[in-house]
């Protein structure tokens, strides 16, 4: 007779007692009536025993006893379990056991639900973008914060009122993205007790470390040194908690005090010895390099932000140029976010103006009725300043990737070349009456558009039109 399997997760505020307490009582009532069981616990120590997509296929029931929100959770998506407090599952542990096996979830063979392999690159990629996650909540608050300010600005004078304080309070804000994109980062690889020296880490990549300790002449680390404190302290952290064995009613000092403290006193040290020196010094002979280059020095890096951000269209590439714009911006007369804000929705617009033209204006029709409806919402979704409309387009045609990356970077340096500026960080309708030249800005994104629509007819002429 098949022995039925039995999987959990519980995970409570503080990650140590009502997590633990769960963990066991699951385990127990399994033992008494004969299950298999495993149980992955989300506590202060980070996550243990993770279940992976087959562990959860194979079972017969799933319990969630959780009073916070589950790690990974997309892992549940679509299959029954059930989800309780931790403190009613311990209360009542046989009820909510039953409960669960009566929701009937049917297990699977475990190969029909193998995971396949990631490869380092996938996994470090997978961090990163978590962190990224929720960096851009903290950009695109502070952001528009920043923009109410400056608009309400230009109607009427601000000084000591309220939007007064809404423009400053935007650019602390602002100046926060870093500390959180490594405090998130670390958290994806160890849990919470890598939060809190992620945070002090990511806080001494920027200028508020600068600022705050009046450190003149210190070039922050920026983006470059916050994914490096991120993979350092959750690496670290990780290791510790694996490493320091102590007894189960110890766990709190260990996760509460000792990890924290250990991982706190090495990271301030690698950060001011060797991971602000070395970016730092690259930032530095970046910017000096490129401010001396004048306006060819500007046409360089605009360039290269645009190539990114028009790349992958919102994956890793786009972030990465996009944060370090962000860290850039500001830094001298050579770094702006105009590179960013256009290329944002060039390649969007480029698709709709397709969509717009195939079949018009004596031009011959190479889109497929699907493809111009896509386009249609790919124009609404540039317009509104998301990039992500035109990657259904390089999904069936990787070779629009190269002409969406020549549209971007043809349209920022017709903007630049026009003296075009934009200090915050936002893109569409959002941010483009904060641009300084508006006519040389929309001129920059209609002509680097065309050359996307372009390069979309010209490359579609296989397809069958509708």
């Amino acid at each position: 007779m098949e022995t039925k399997r039995i999987v959990a997760v519980t995970a409570c505020p503080t990650g140590i007692a009502h997590t633990f307490m769960a963990a066991r009582r699951i385990e127990e009532w399994a033992k008494a009536h004969h299950f298999n069981v495993q149980v992955e616990t989300q506590g202060s120590d980070g996550v243990k025993h993770r279940l992976s997509a087959a562990d959860i296929a194979g079972a017969h029931a799933v319990i969630l006893a959780v009073d916070v929100p589950v790690q990974d959770a997309e892992r549940f998506d679509t299959i029954p379990c059930l989800k309780v407090r931790t403190q009613e599952l311990i209360k009542h542990t046989d009820l909510h056991m039953k409960k669960a096996l009566s929701l009937g979830k049917i297990p699977l063979l475990a190969e029909m639900a193998t995971e396949v392999p990631r490869s380092a690159y996938q996994v470090a990629i997978g961090h990163i973008m978590a962190g990224i996650s929720y960096m851009l909540p903290v950009v695109v608050l502070g952001g528009l914060l920043m923009a109410v300010a400056k608009i309400t600005g230009q109607f009427i004078d601000i000084t000591s009122s309220p939007f007064a304080t809404l423009d400053r309070l935007g650019f602390m804000t602002m100046k926060f993205m870093y500390p959180v994109f490594a405090m998130y980062l670390a958290f994806s690889i160890a849990g919470k007790p890598a939060l809190i020296p992620a945070f002090i880490g990511g806080v001494m990549t920027d200028e508020v470390y600068k600022r705050f300790f009046s450190l003149e002449g210190f070039m922050p680390s920026g983006f470059f040194g916050a994914i490096a404190v991120g993979f350092f302290v959750g690496y670290l952290v990780r290791w510790l908690n694996d490493t320091l064995r102590i007894r189960a009613q110890w766990t709190t000092l260990k996760t509460m005090l000792v990890v924290p403290l250990i991982t706190g006193i090495i990271m301030v040290l690698v950060m001011q010895y060797l991971i602000n020196p070395f970016f730092g010094s690259l930032n530095q002979w970046m910017v000096t390099w490129l401010t001396a280059a004048g306006e060819t020095g500007r046409g360089f890096y605009s360039a290269m932000i645009a190539a990114g951000t028009a790349f992958d269209l919102g994956g890793p590439v786009n972030k990465a140029a996009g944060s370090v714009a962000l860290g850039l911006n500001g830094a001298g007369p050579t770094f702006d976010l105009a590179a960013r804000e256009l290329s944002i929705v060039i390649p969007s617009i480029g698709v709709g103006l397709a969509a717009l033209l195939s079949g018009r204006f004596g031009l011959p029709d190479r889109l497929s009725s699907e493809d111009k409806m896509l386009g249609s919402t790919s124009l609404l979704l540039g317009v509104l300043g998301i990039s992500e409309g035109a990657i259904p387009f390089i999904l069936k045609n990787p070779k629009l990737i190269p002409v969406f990356m020549c549209g971007a970077i043809a349209g920022t340096l017709i903007a630049v070349s026009m003296d075009v500026r934009q200090n915050l960080p936002l893109p569409a309708i959002w941010g483009w009456p904060l641009a300084t030249n508006v006519p040389g800005y929309l001129l920059g994104i209609l002509s680097g558009s065309l050359i996307c629509a372009a390069g979309v007819l010209l490359l579609n002429k296989n397809s069958q039109a509708a």
